[in-house]
């Protein structure tokens, strides 16, 4: 899996201007923040994190100077598959923490997808990571329903069900209503 290349997906589905900086570095963008996002080897990430904002910051100094905005809604975003050691961790606690020129987000330990999804949580719209069960979800609708009667609640809740007219004569027979 090609870290940068699923950030720039998932920046790009959520409707970011999303360009190549080259050196393993991709910039996005939308109407009111701004930021790179880096894939480097854990040591490089250590030691380059601050040149890279500051070359970022250099490069995009005339769009900042005329966006107010985007320059309270700057990130530096550092990716690596590279799994930490306790000191290694410290060290990018304190990257994450310098909260100098511009915010940052540094994400270690990356194997998937949704790895890199996750590590993108601060530009994306919040997901709904709880996985709902198909049959709790019944169990507790018809815990809600339990006012309906029974077969009424069987005709909505059928899995046997074919169309939405189906459904309506089921249920209107089950409550005994007739129709003209």
């Amino acid at each position: 899996m090609g870290i940068l290349e699923e950030a720039r997906n998932v920046l790009e589905q959520y409707h970011y201007i999303v360009s190549s900086r080259g050196d393993r570095m991709v910039q996005f963008e939308d109407e009111t923040l701004m930021g790179f996002v880096c894939e480097l080897p854990l040591p490089s990430i250590m030691q380059e994190w601050s040149r890279r904002q500051d070359t970022f910051l250099k490069s995009n100094a005339q769009v900042l100077a005329n966006s107010a905005l985007k320059a309270w809604n700057l990130y530096s975003v550092f990716l690596t598959a590279d799994v930490p050691d306790e000191n290694a961790r410290k060290t990018l606690m304190a990257i994450e923490e310098d909260f100098r020129a511009s915010r940052k987000v540094v994400t270690a330990g990356i194997q998937t997808v949704a790895d890199v999804t996750r590590a993108l949580y601060p530009f994306i719209p919040i997901q709904n990571v709880a996985a709902l069960e198909t049959s709790d979800s019944l169990r507790k609708l018809r815990g809600r329903l339990s006012a309906l009667p029974k077969a009424a609640l069987d005709a909505l809740l059928s899995e046997r069900v074919v169309n939405e007219a189906s459904i309506l004569k089921s249920f209107l027979e089950a409550h005994e209503i007739t129709t003209n």
